[in-house]
């Protein structure tokens, strides 16, 4: 009788059981694959398919080399032939309502002009790098914006020395402190809100890794750290 008890409660919850189950899987497998990549394999940045990247199959070598880098000093073991660029910068002092109103700018500086010797549109993405006897490559021929007009952010002229980021969200500035006319967040631990990290030597530093990872480790979207649905990005650092 005990056996036919326990058999009959086994049928009872078994396909309960297994719909919860299986719900629980649907819902872990939406929340993964609503992050785009997971590795900068297939992502934005992974340039195998295009003929000016490289004869080898290679991911990394467009922006690093592990021996006779162009800039160690820059970023880590930099392949690219740096942007030289001077930039018309985004001017918050003459944008009323501006979070950040009142804040200087300068040039791009840190991270921010490694991603700009891709993205300004003044170095070609063929600019990467060394002959045999140290010496960059002589610059290439293939412009981003000649790729993708949309990843020309600077609006640079091929083989120009200035761009234009004034309709761009700034960079290479210090991530302001709140205060009774700014409404942003404030960062801790050299991050805003635990997700968009800050750089420099006092980890206070916004630069164009604070929304995006070029190296797509869970990204969105764009390659963004934060999910932008619902403006969930902008939301990260601006209280509205």
């Amino acid at each position: 009788m005990k056996t036919s008890i326990s058999k009959r409660m086994f049928q009872y919850l078994a396909a309960p059981m297994s719909a919860i189950l299986l719900g629980m899987g649907l819902l872990f497998t939406s929340t993964v694959s609503a992050q785009d990549n997971m590795s900068i394999v297939g992502s934005p940045h992974d340039f195998r398919s295009e003929g000016w990247a490289n004869q080898n199959n290679e991911i990394c070598v467009v922006c690093h080399t592990p021996h006779n880098a162009i800039s160690p000093s820059d970023g880590p073991l930099w392949n690219r032939t740096l942007t030289t660029a001077t930039y018309t910068l985004y001017l918050p002092n003459t944008t009323p309502g501006s979070d950040i109103q009142g804040t200087g700018f300068n040039q791009p500086t840190g991270v921010s002009r490694l991603c700009l010797s891709c993205h300004d549109g003044t170095i070609a993405v063929d600019s990467f790098g060394r002959n045999g006897d140290g010496t960059p490559f002589v610059l290439g021929t293939t412009y981003v914006g000649d790729l993708n007009a949309n990843a020309n952010i600077g609006d640079g002229i091929a083989g120009g020395t200035t761009g234009d980021l004034s309709n761009d969200h700034p960079v290479a500035f210090t991530f302001p402190a709140p205060g009774a006319d700014i409404e942003i967040v404030s960062p801790t631990g050299g991050q805003v809100a635990g997700l968009l990290p800050l750089f420099g030597t006092g980890n206070d530093q916004m630069e164009c890794a604070t929304c995006h990872d070029v190296h797509a480790t869970n990204t969105f979207d764009e390659l963004l750290r934060v999910d932008n649905d619902g403006s969930g990005l902008c939301l990260t650092c601006h209280i509205k």
